[in-house]
């Protein structure tokens, strides 16, 4: 009875395993068309001038994100100060108050709990209470709101 068994098992093993390996296969699949119109040459994009001569005014953590062609954004967290806790700069990475950097367009100023940021007559602002580090030769802004934390890798 045992060796019916075995041959049974065998049986399901050998069928399970052919119709396991047919499903993973890649399908045999062919797509074809045939292209219309006239062929364009991509140039990069370049940023347009402005339309009008306003200055320009924001406030919020995001604002150096807004500005791409002087901050280039590589990551963010945000949520609760006592989950982040671990992810925060040490106080003597901190970039003390007063300090101007320029970077593209812009000029950014480090005050004692905000930051500013200048581009011509535009003038945007990381609101009380954000400070700004200088990690791993990279800026870090960290800006609190009551229990919440936001940090941002330029």
């Amino acid at each position: 009875m045992t060796r019916y068994y075995l041959l049974a098992t065998l049986i399901v093993v050998v069928l399970g395993s052919i119709v396991f390996a047919h499903r993973l296969a890649p399908p045999n699949l062919r797509v074809s068309a045939q292209a219309t119109g006239t062929p364009t040459v991509e140039s990069p994009a370049r940023p347009e001038p402005r339309a009008t001569s306003e200055a320009f005014s924001a406030q919020g953590p995001w604002v150096l994100s807004a500005l791409p062609l002087c901050f280039d954004e590589q990551s963010r967290i945000s949520g609760p100060l006592a989950d982040l806790r671990a992810k925060l700069p040490s106080a003597r990475q901190r970039i003390p108050p007063g300090t101007m950097l320029s970077s593209g367009e812009c000029t950014l100023q480090v005050r004692a709990h905000d930051v500013l940021v200048r581009r011509g007559d535009d003038r945007l602002r990381v609101p009380p209470e954000s400070a700004l580090y200088r990690v791993d030769g990279r800026l870090t802004l960290v800006a609190r709101s009551g229990t919440t934390v936001e940090i941002r890798r330029y």
